[in-house]
């Protein structure tokens, strides 16, 4: 039987491994999922909630043990994956306190003698495919909805963090009754297999190319799919800012795991009159990050989660030199001299529109720095991408901040650094970074169907 190895990316040394799952084992899983279904949506949203909030429980109470897993599988730095595991846990904790909320009955219409109600349904059996860069942060906000919706959800984990997904398994098949959750394991292949079988729900997480794949596999079948994918997201600073304000939270929402998040700060676009202070503050908050080792506790920027993401990195920054990018701070890989997949944090300047840090989506500490002179350039400039996730403006200025909030191409904007990944908020995007939203009523509207019912009294 083929297996899967969890390789750690600060070492290189492998963690463990879990079996390939084989097209009998996938079949037979979603035939107990279809068996399961109907049961698990007829206890109730009350119920349901009820328990899973025991499965939240066991996961709140086994954070410093899973945080630990997911520092070593994928490379997280152990203080962030412990701040990032608290915020996840009030992420599912919001969607079971407000379920019933957003999933009971909604009255359009009553009089006399008529009511009109819109009912939200589950739809059935959900494929659900993430990646690895939060593992689970991406399980709770792509299954926890689903789940609660009264859907059964079939989960396929990155094959870069096997070890997490078994975790997560393991701890939900104690919690659910059969045929609620499963998991399968492997590559894009096995993903692919599930694709193929008797879902009714596609729920992806990871780039837009594989998105576009199981879009048109979803056409196929003629059902829902939910698309979160890749991102460039554009930073803005215009020059009537808090200048150091406005780089700690640039720095942030680019070094934050190591760049590897979807709506990271991506490229940043600063105005002309302040460029050259802008990238020399950044360069000091990049150069000073402490690398090493993820598990470690003084650790500030880890590896990258395997040697294929360092090698993709790599070509992009090499790309951008041989194009005539200036490397300020940074710009090479740490790999022979760390014994694991590490790279510099990076800022490049000389940008041309040709180079592939300014045209693709880069998942790495590497940040290309270009100036603009005025408002409707930075504005050309930030969409200038075939994404649209997130986006950040910097300036004091609140018309102009809600005027170029919205003349950007993006489904969300964060001005002076306001977080909007919250989980009351609906996260997605425009262009080709998806279709449809998670998160709030909204994400409990993605995985249910509308029923409307009109009687009389």
């Amino acid at each position: 039987m083929a297996v899967l190895k969890s390789i750690n990316p600060s070492n290189y040394a492998v963690l463990g491994q879990v079996d390939v799952s084989s097209p009998r084992e996938i079949r037979r899983k979603l035939e107990l999922l279809r068996n399961g279904q109907k049961a698990w949506n007829n206890l109730g949203i009350g119920e349901r909630v009820r328990l899973l909030r025991k499965a939240v429980e066991e996961f709140a109470a086994r954070k410093s043990e899973f945080a630990l897993l997911e520092s070593r599988e994928m490379g997280m730095p152990i203080r962030e994956a412990m701040v990032d595991y608290d915020g996840t846990l009030d992420f599912a904790n919001w969607y079971l306190d407000n379920a019933e909320r957003y999933l009971n009955p909604e009255t359009t219409f009553e009089s006399e003698n008529e009511i009109h109600q819109v009912f939200r349904e589950s739809i059935g059996v959900a494929g659900v495919i993430i990646p690895w860069n939060y593992p689970f942060l991406n399980f709770v906000w792509s299954s926890f909805q689903s789940l609660i919706a009264g859907n059964a959800v079939t989960l396929k984990h990155s094959e870069e963090c096997p070890l997490s997904g078994k975790f997560i398994e393991d701890v939900l098949l104690r919690h659910l009754p059969e045929g609620v959750f499963a998991e399968i394991y492997g590559d894009g292949t096995v993903g692919q297999i599930l694709i193929e079988e008797d879902i009714d729900l596609i729920h992806f997480v990871g780039s837009c190319r594989t998105g576009k794949i199981l879009y048109e596999a979803a056409a196929k079948k003629f059902i829902k799919a939910v698309m979160e994918l890749g991102g460039s997201a554009p930073g803005l600073i215009f020059d009537d800012v808090d200048i150091d304000s406005a780089v700690r939270s640039v720095c942030e929402f680019r070094l934050a795991n190591a760049g590897q998040y979807c709506d990271g700060l991506k490229r940043l676009i600063v105005h002309e009159n302040i460029f050259d202070e802008v990238v020399e503050k950044v360069v000091s908050v990049f150069a000073a990050r402490k690398i090493g080792a993820a598990e470690e506790e003084t650790t500030e920027l880890g590896p990258l989660v395997a040697k294929r993401q360092l090698d993709l990195l790599v070509r992009q920054v090499e790309d951008a030199k041989n194009k005539g990018a200036s490397t300020v701070t940074g710009g090479n890989s740490l790999e022979e001299e760390l014994n694991g997949a590490f790279f510099q944090p990076t800022v490049l300047t000389n940008i041309s529109k040709d180079m592939m840090v300014w045209n693709e989506e880069v998942f790495g500490p590497v940040l290309p720095v270009m100036r603009f002179g005025s408002e409707d350039e930075a504005v050309e400039l930030a969409n200038q991408t075939a994404y649209g996730l997130g986006s950040y403006v910097y300036t004091g200025d609140k018309e102009r901040a809600a005027r170029v909030a919205r003349l950007i191409q993006s489904g969300m904007v964060s001005i002076n650094g306001t977080n909007y990944t919250t989980p009351w908020n609906p996260f997605g995007g425009y262009k080709e970074s998806g279709i449809g939203r998670e998160h709030g009523k909204y994400g409990f509207h993605e995985v249910t169907q509308m029923k409307v019912v009109a009687r009389n009294k």
